[in-house]
């Protein structure tokens, strides 16, 4: 009989051919032929809730994922567990057959299961009955709705940004399995296709809405890269290298932000997106644009002598000048603390503001709380150009950092701020008039104070 043991990186797969009545011994490490990137996605997996594997094209993100499949289900039968269900889920059948059934059909031994329409598991691999019957079963996702009533161990899920977000919350309804205490959701995808948003705002920027930031610390996300996948020929390096912007840069250099054709600031990417606390020993700056039908934005900024930091934002519409400067004074107060205990005066406020000329009043406001305003005029074109180089230089040094927070910002700059449709794209070209209140507020004050 074949003899269900734990698995790891060493762990040896015991039992006897069928033909030669023989008895094998193989590693899992041998039968899964990972390399060091797809061991990282795999400890991620074992530790974390939700776990992405994404980037670039070539580095075996398919490959882990169902192979990850077939070490839960052996550990869950090592375990006890039988007859445990983890689904492998493609957007569509076609791509379904393509990433996984050709391969499971070459890669998975007989001696490990048999892969067929079974009349109550439907298309699924099965293990054997000695290594706890586990199953994986092997669907798509054209109507997501059909699986809410359906129950998973695990769940993994192929090129997910094919998927709106609404198929993640669904699936998520089927993470259940009695025995497991957490099951668990895991997937691979480039940073392309229609979902590619909602899953850089969760994984990549680690943006939750509400309902999901009490999990926020369930979430972890592993880069992939070509370069991690040892086995790639030179041929398939230069097929990458051939693509034509910005599906290059995606799918080559793993580049969650370049899929906008038209980005006024297309290099900003997930290498300028920072997570940090604020220094209260570094002074506060704040890049404004004026507004009042449109957005109003205040940028709050700090600087040392490598990197410009903007941790927060104020974006709002309808709120007068002065409101806005009182939230200003608020925030902080929140942020470098309270000379007094009613929270009237903040130990620190900005030490300067730069914003446009023509915003008056809003220059008269923050005077009077004691915060200068400056402003330098400047052609829209060349302030452009100062923030690209900040937000990465020619030497690839990315000295903007943004935290998440600032959700208003780093959309313009990903998605909101474009050149026109039909346009030269010439070095003196301007972008529409349109989703650029944050990210002109901080060209003025980059032109000001980061040229």
């Amino acid at each position: 009989m074949l003899q269900p043991v734990g698995i790891d990186t060493s762990t040896v797969i015991s039992g006897k051919s069928r033909q030669a009545h023989l008895v094998q011994q193989v590693r899992f490490s041998d039968l899964c032929t990972f390399f060091e990137a797809q061991w990282k996605a795999t400890e991620l997996a074992d530790l974390y809730k939700y776990v992405l594997y994404g980037g670039s094209r070539g580095p075996g993100k398919s490959h882990w994922l169902r192979w990850y499949l077939v070490r839960f289900l052996l550990e869950c039968g090592a375990r006890g567990l039988t007859r445990v269900r983890a689904g492998l889920f493609c957007e569509d059948y076609p791509a379904l057959k393509d990433r996984h059934l050709t391969k499971i059909a070459s890669e998975f031994p007989d001696w490990l299961g048999e892969l067929k329409d079974y009349t109550t598991e439907g298309l699924a691999f099965m293990l054997k009955p000695a290594y706890g019957s586990g199953i994986i079963a092997l669907r798509n996702l054209d109507d997501p709705s059909k699986y809410k009533s359906s129950e998973f161990g695990l769940i993994g899920v192929d090129e997910l940004t094919q998927n709106r977000s609404k198929v993640f919350d669904t699936l998520r309804g089927s993470l259940r399995w009695p025995g497991i205490e957490e099951p668990k959701f895991i997937a691979a995808s480039n940073p392309d296709g229609p979902g590619q948003t909602w899953v850089r705002q969760l994984w990549v920027e680690r943006d939750f809405p509400e309902e999901l930031r009490p999990m926020a610390d369930k979430f972890a996300y592993l880069p992939a890269l070509p370069g991690d996948n040892p086995y790639l020929p030179q041929s398939y390096w230069d097929e990458l290298n051939s693509l034509p912007e910005p599906l290059r840069s995606a799918w080559r250099d793993g580049n969650w932000y370049t899929m906008m054709v038209g980005l006024v600031y297309s290099d900003f990417g997930a290498g300028n997106i920072e997570s940090r606390e604020v220094n209260p020993e570094i002074p506060v700056e704040l890049a404004c644009d004026d507004g009042y039908v449109d957005p109003r934005a205040i940028l709050f900024i700090q600087r040392t002598g490598t990197e410009i930091y903007v941790f927060d934002e104020i974006y709002h519409s309808h709120h007068l000048a002065e409101t806005c400067v009182e939230e200003t004074i608020q925030k902080c107060g929140d942020y470098l603390g309270w000379v007094d205990d009613e929270k009237t005066r903040p130990v620190k406020i900005p030490e300067i503001a730069i914003g446009s000329p023509e915003a008056k009043e809003q220059q008269e406001r923050f005077r009077k709380a004691d915060i200068p305003y400056r402003f330098r005029p400047h052609k829209i074109v060349e302030g452009i150009q100062v923030v690209r180089r900040l937000i990465k230089d020619g030497n690839g040094y990315r000295a903007l950092k943004v935290h998440p927070r600032c959700r208003n910002f780093i959309s313009e700059l990903t998605q909101g701020y474009r050149y026109p449709e039909e346009g030269s794209r010439s070095s003196d070209e301007v972008p529409v008039d349109e989703n650029n209140h944050a990210s002109d507020a901080f060209r003025y004050w980059a032109w000001v104070r980061a040229r």
